[in-house]
């Protein structure tokens, strides 16, 4: 007889999982497992032979059990793996203990349902443990159970994507399993809004590079929207470049102050920049107290092309214009048209500036590949000018696959 002491989990929200006092049993297979899942999906109300019978199908969609006694002796089966199913009654529907299992399913469904009582919207707290019970899409690993049987669990999916979609992008960013979960569903149109959602908090994750103005300069940013990644030092910035570079490379963009000591007397600021034009595709931009206020657009192209950079912004002194900042960081994350040609000139002229270095190196300025890499620099220069963003974007990536830099 089952000590039904003993906790059973069931995992039907992916692939069948079964647990014994936290530790895994091997689940039945074949149509014992599918008759197991119909029954976690039934834990509250049991089943009857006629449910099992018309629920359990086999790869036509055909019914798969086809008496009374096969479904009594896939009862057994469960029976011998261990599971608190107990011998029923006659017309009384088989049943599992509830008070000794689990079902995530379940336990998905009334988390869901328990959103609505709160006073407010949730957070991490009540819903990546609603994320993390899923591990596949339980209508592809149990194809021998009726799809209908599941239409409890979407509906609560469905609020759950609701929920998610409605969310800001930086409490997505919080929900590490969100990602996989969404994977479950490819095609899935319902999970289009939330992956848009986690798209915009990826474009406005951005580096904040800076020493004495750190503080001011992230949480300005944070009331606009972007989400900060932020080094106050260069020894922090190698650090972070280390430990986290995968992270680093996936950024939207990046704001850079050039002097990295309260002296002003240092370019480190480069350092960071350099490493980013030649290990990533962040947009990056570098900022100063020291020169006239504004974008120095005209006085600092070779700069800007030398370190790839779509800007180089006056902060202001003390107190930091907060205006020049936000600006500065749209211009890197924006899909505005401007801003877009801005990044894709950035990239077009870094990449020309390096590859003329190249092929200039006797310093003739005459041989033919260079004269050709020119000539098409210019061509993007016009379309840059005068062609629709996308053109402009399609020739200078194609200038990137011939003169990569």
């Amino acid at each position: 007889m089952t000590d039904m002491g003993e906790q059973w989990r069931i995992r039907v929200l992916g692939d069948l999982a079964v647990e014994r006092d936290g530790t895994p049993v091997d689940p039945p297979g074949g149509l014992a497992g599918a008759v197991l899942v119909v029954l976690a999906l039934r834990l509250r109300y049991g089943v009857r032979e006629q449910d099992v019978m018309a629920w359990v199908r086999d790869g036509a969609g055909r019914p798969a059990i086809a008496s009374e006694g096969a479904v009594a002796q896939h009862f057994t089966t469960l029976r011998q793996v261990g599971l608190p199913v107990p011998k029923r009654t006659k017309g009384r529907p088989y049943t599992v203990g509830r008070q000794a299992v689990r079902v995530d399913a379940e336990e998905f469904i009334a988390g869901v349902g328990r959103l609505r009582d709160l006073p407010g919207p949730p957070g991490p707290a009540e819903l990546a443990p609603l994320i993390g019970l899923w591990h596949g899409d339980p209508r592809l690993c149990h194809p021998q159970v009726d799809p209908d049987r599941w239409k409890g669990v979407f509906a609560g999916r469905d609020r759950l994507l609701k929920v998610l979609g409605d969310a800001e992008p930086e409490l997505l960013d919080q929900l590490d399993g969100l990602e996989g979960f969404l994977d479950f569903f490819p095609g899935d149109r319902l999970c289009d809004p939330v992956r848009e959602r986690l798209r915009a908090g990826e474009r406005r994750r951005i580096l904040v590079v800076e020493d004495q103005m750190a503080d001011v300069i992230e949480r300005a940013l944070e009331g606009f929207g972007f989400s900060c990644l932020t080094v106050r030092s260069l020894e922090e910035w190698w650090q972070l470049q280390r430990s986290r570079e995968a992270e680093v490379r996936q950024l939207a963009g990046a704001l850079v102050d050039l002097h990295l000591t309260p002296g002003l007397d240092d370019r480190w600021g480069l350092e960071v920049v350099e490493w980013l034009a030649r290990h990533t595709e962040v947009p990056a931009s570098v900022m100063t107290m020291a020169p006239p206020s504004g974008d120095l657009y005209d006085n600092t192209l070779v700069q800007r092309a030398r370190y790839r950079l779509v800007g180089i912004i006056h902060k202001g002194p003390p107190p930091v214009d907060l205006t020049v900042i936000r600006t500065a960081a749209e211009a890197l994350v924006s899909e505005d048209p401007k801003c877009r040609r801005r990044r894709a000139e950035t990239w077009l002229e870094w990449a020309a500036l390096r590859a003329d270095e190249k092929l200039d190196a006797g310093g003739s300025g005459r041989n033919a590949g260079l004269q050709r890499c020119r000539q098409a620099a210019d061509r993007v220069r016009a379309t840059l000018r005068n062609g629709t963003v996308e053109e402009a974007e399609g020739q200078m990536r194609a200038f990137l696959q011939q003169y990569p830099g």
